[in-house]
C-alpha cells in the first residue's frame, strides 16, 4: 500500500515538473516573441522619424532654393545640415543634367547602358525597343514605363534610375549638372562652371540620420512652382524612399 502510494506521489511530482517546465518554454516563447515585436515596433517608429525628417529636408531645400538661388548649385554636391538633432546630407540635381527618355541621344543610351553593365548586344537592344516606342510617337509618361517598352530587368533600372529623366527635354544632357559617372560614359566635356539656369524641376537627395543611427533616404523629382500657392511652393513628380 505504501509503495503503491509513493509510486502514484511521485507520478504526481513528475506530472507537476513537467506541467511548470512546459509553462515556463510557454512564458518563455511569449517574452520572446513580445520582445521582438517591441523591436520591430521601436524598428518602424524610428524609421517613421527618419522617413518624416528626410521630408522636412526635402522641403526646407526647396524653400532655401527659393530664398537663395546659390545655397544649393544643382550639380548632385552634398550639403550636411543638421534639423532638430536630425544629421541630413542634402543634395540637388536639374534634371537638365540627366539622359532624357524621350528626347535624348539614343547613341549616349546605347553608351551608358553599356557602362552599367550591359553586354553591347543588350545595350543596342534596349536601344531598339525605345526607338521603336519613339517611332510610334507614344511618349513614356512615367520613369517605371521604360520596364515596360524594354525587356530591361530591374537590376539595371534601378543602377540608371539616377541618371534618367521625363522632364529635362534635352537631346544632351547639360554637362553643368551632369554626375560624373554619366559624363563619363557618354563623353561629356568637363564643365567648368554652374552658373547656369537648372530650370524648375531638379531631384532632391535627402537621407536622414537619427541620433540613434536609424536612417531613411528619400529621392524625389519636384517641380518649383512659387506662384502656385494653392498647390504648394513645389509639386512632386517622382517619389522614392530608401
Amino acid at each position: 500500500m505504501l509503495i503503491g502510494f509513493t509510486r502514484q506521489r511521485g507520478m504526481a511530482l513528475t506530472l507537476v515538473i513537467w506541467l511548470l517546465a512546459a509553462i515556463s518554454m510557454f512564458v518563455t516563447g511569449v517574452v520572446a516573441t513580445h520582445r521582438v515585436e517591441s523591436r520591430q515596433n521601436h524598428a518602424e517608429l524610428q524609421r517613421s522619424k527618419a522617413v518624416v525628417a528626410a521630408e522636412g529636408g526635402l522641403s526646407l531645400a526647396v524653400y532655401e532654393m527659393l530664398q537663395n538661388p546659390d545655397r544649393y548649385i544643382a550639380n548632385g554636391q552634398t550639403h550636411p545640415v543638421t534639423l532638430d538633432g536630425v544629421t541630413l546630407a542634402v543634395s540637388v540635381r536639374s534634371e537638365h543634367g540627366k539622359l532624357d527618355l524621350n528626347f535624348g541621344n539614343l547613341d549616349y543610351f546605347a553608351r551608358f547602358f553599356h557602362v552599367m553593365g550591359t553586354s553591347s548586344e543588350e545595350a543596342n537592344a534596349l536601344v531598339s525597343q525605345m526607338r521603336m516606342r519613339r517611332d510610334q510617337g507614344e511618349p513614356l509618361q512615367h520613369l517605371e514605363d521604360l520596364l515596360v517598352v524594354t525587356s530591361m530587368d530591374t537590376a539595371l533600372y534601378q543602377r540608371i534610375l539616377p541618371y534618367v529623366t521625363l522632364w529635362g527635354g534635352d537631346g544632351v544632357p547639360a554637362a553643368a549638372f551632369a554626375d560624373q559617372v554619366l559624363s563619363k560614359a557618354i563623353g561629356l566635356p568637363k564643365a567648368q562652371q554652374y552658373n547656369s539656369n537648372p530650370g524648375s524641376v531638379v531631384s532632391i537627395d535627402v537621407q536622414a540620420i537619427l541620433a540613434d543611427g536609424f536612417t531613411a533616404g528619400l529621392l524625389a523629382t519636384v517641380q518649383i512652382t512659387p506662384e502656385d500657392s494653392e498647390a504648394g511652393i513645389f509639386k512632386v513628380l517622382h517619389w522614392q524612399e530608401r
